[in-house]
């Protein structure tokens, strides 16, 4: 009689086992396929087959040199990816930052979800980002390449995170033909508590979310450039210092670290 109960437990977990088993894997299926991503638990700098660099004085009149592979200002650790500006002299400037890229590594086209976990720097005269460009950035130029800005935060408005998307537009009285359109979400713990910055696109479609909460959706009007906002795109993470919109600079708050814990893109 023992030996009986014995086999009828058995049988009993074999079966419980085989039916979670069975779910677990219908419930893989009905997940997002993830196509790329960086978990940064390597150590030194970031992995060159997945990430180049901006080097030097880019744009926006910003005041920092954008270094290349230099771990002062970029570097795994502890499972981070860390972005570190300094107030330092160097090639001219009296800052260092970084701005690592996929160009030419890694483009992402179709319906796509982008996730970045990332704990952010703070002061006046930061400007850290999380963004898009179409690959054809050199080729038509900006905005015609658009310019997907899942994530700004600017140390002179504290708490306060920025989305915008930036096209050109045949109907715009700017010189260049730019139009945007952008929206904002208040934190109090920006710089203490990791939040996951996220773009959805469908179709012409882009929608931002922090922490999975919606803050901006549009579709490309008929008036944009050809393949505004469809066309293979490519990532960027950097800080900035000072510049068009970081402004006037603290010095007493540096170094000053933007910390990314991971990068994750889904097919949708």
């Amino acid at each position: 009689m023992k030996r009986f109960h014995l086999v009828s437990l058995v049988l009993m977990l074999l079966l419980f086992a085989n039916c979670t088993k069975a779910q677990n894997v219908t419930i893989e299926q009905n997940k997002d396929v993830l196509l790329w991503s960086d978990e940064f638990n390597g150590t030194g700098l970031p992995d060159p087959a997945k990430w180049g660099y901006e080097v030097g004085f880019v744009r926006n009149s910003e005041k920092q040199y954008y270094t290349l592979n230099r771990t002062q200002n970029v570097r795994q650790e502890n499972g981070c990816l860390v972005i570190e500006s300094l107030k330092e002299d160097f090639q001219g400037a009296n800052y260092t930052s970084a701005s690592i890229n996929t160009l030419d590594k890694t483009s992402f086209n179709g319906d796509i979800r982008v996730e970045v976990s990332a704990k952010l720097p703070e002061g006046k005269g930061i400007w850290p980002a999380i963004w898009m460009m179409g690959i054809n950035r050199k080729q038509v130029g900006w905005p015609k390449c658009s310019e997907l800005d899942i994530m700004e935060f600017v140390g002179h408005t504290p708490d306060k995170v920025f989305g915008t998307l930036h096209w050109w537009d045949s109907t715009s009285t700017e010189v260049n033909m730019h139009k945007s359109k952008g929206s904002n979400l208040t934190y109090t713990d920006l710089h203490t508590v990791f939040h996951v910055y996220s773009l959805e696109r469908k179709g012409n479609t882009i929608s931002l979310f922090i922490d999975g909460k919606n803050y901006l959706t549009f579709s490309a009007p008929v008036t944009a450039y050809a393949n505004t906002f469809t066309g293979p795109l490519y990532l960027l993470l950097n800080t900035a210092i000072g510049g068009s919109w970081g402004g006037v600079i603290d010095d007493s708050i540096f170094p000053q670290k933007f910390l990314i814990d991971y990068v994750r893109v889904y097919r949708l």
